[in-house]
């Protein structure tokens, strides 16, 4: 009895040993802060890309969208912009209007759940919009929702990158911003493969006078691109509307499946978002 006895003794200090262990390395795995996960977030990385009509849509560096308890947030402004919606703001209320033909989204205001859906119902937009290096940033789906001319999805391709894929919906009429309009179809004689290359990061600084964009891109192809046989076409577009046409040649050597690869363009005025697409060229 007394070895039974010892034998439960020593088996109940083995417990306590072990919770006591457990207890200590789950307190130093909880000691990760949300600063040190956030700062590996590179500045102006594209975690969802937004799509439609053939090409993407940027917003660069600080200007980026990030997720939020699994909602994208886009800055208000530049999305606006982006989709053809106006954005009026109303100083009385301290708080923003988005509007698109016979259709509005308002009272959108930092910190405050509830918007205004048609001037007429209020309603949750799940994520309360924030304010970010003096941007403010909204849940996207809320916004696209209520104005009631889209359709959209979360899209993955071939090497499960995300894109957020916008159209119109059936029987509604969207006219797409000017700089939208400026790309036409890819001719089919000369283009052997469209959109090889997914937006990763798009960077933003100051030049003197000038802006600096930095674009990452990874090749989603599927296949080997030979030096010199992909082209770039990227329209800056700034708060004032103004637009600016860039055509890139590259890569400057041959490419790998899922290599990385960067361009850096100069632009007169600072972006408030970029259009971006390409194309391989088909051997002469």
């Amino acid at each position: 009895m007394n070895h039974i006895k010892e034998s439960l003794q020593r088996l109940g200090k083995i417990r306590a040993y072990v919770i006591g262990l457990l207890v200590i390395m789950f307190a130093a795995g909880s000691a990760v802060t949300p600063t040190s996960v956030s700062a590996a977030v590179q500045l102006g990385t594209q975690v969802m890309p937004l799509s439609y009509g053939g090409y993407y849509v940027l917003f660069p560096g600080k200007l980026a969208p990030y997720f939020k308890s699994g909602k994208l947030m886009v800055p208000i402004r530049a999305f606006s912009s982006a989709i053809g919606a106006d954005l009026l703001y109303d100083a009385l209320t301290n708080s923003v209007t988005v509007s698109l033909l016979d259709r509005s989204v308002g009272k959108i205001k930092a910190g405050q759940l509830e918007a205004e859906f048609n001037g007429e119902t209020e309603d949750s937009l799940g994520i309360a919009p924030e304010i970010k290096d003096g941007i403010l940033f909204v849940p996207a789906s809320p916004i696209l929702e209520g104005l009631k001319k889209f359709r959209w999805e979360t899209q993955f391709n071939n090497v499960n990158k995300l894109t957020l894929g916008i159209g119109a919906r059936k029987g509604e009429e969207w006219a797409k911003p000017e700089a939208d309009r400026a790309l036409a179809p890819y001719p089919v004689e000369t283009t052997a493969h469209p959109y090889p290359l997914y937006p990763c990061t798009l960077t933003q600084t100051q030049s003197g006078k000038k802006y600096k964009l930095t674009l990452g891109v990874q090749n989603t192809s599927g296949f080997f691109i030979p030096k010199g046989n992909a082209e770039l076409e990227l329209v800056s577009v700034d708060s004032k509307g103004n637009s600016y046409y860039q055509t890139l040649k590259g890569p400057d050597s041959l490419t790998s499946k899922a290599g990385l690869l960067s361009f850096s363009v100069s632009i007169p005025a600072e972006a408030e978002y970029v259009i971006f697409r390409s194309r391989t060229l088909r051997a002469e």
